[in-house]
């Protein structure tokens, strides 16, 4: 798993200093956020669509025994675009076999 301060450092390989890698990732990831806490959703054409999805209220087993109630909520949601979908099967499925690498 890559870590903020390593894709910071990622970005920064593409030309950008530290700082700026830095503030142009959080103002990305905050004002996606911020979109999302509108009510709205956010679509990047070939990668995906960061949304919400509504969860009815529900019954649920309690790990104290007996049932307990998860009130209604906004969930937040991604959904792969089919460029994404086809990068990773590409880089990810050896073509020999099919197995993971």
């Amino acid at each position: 798993m890559l870590k903020r301060k390593e894709f910071i450092a990622r970005l920064a390989e593409k030309g950008y200093t530290q700082r700026d890698a830095g503030a142009i990732t959080d103002d990305v990831f905050a004002t996606i956020l911020e979109i999302l806490a509108e009510g709205k959703s956010v679509s990047f054409h070939g990668f995906g669509v960061f949304g919400s999805k509504f969860c009815k209220a529900k019954e649920v087993a309690s790990i104290h025994g007996g049932r307990t109630t998860v009130p209604a909520h906004l969930a937040p949601k991604f959904t792969p675009g089919k460029l994404l979908k086809r990068l990773i099967n590409e880089k990810r499925v050896s073509q020999e076999d099919g197995r993971w690498i």
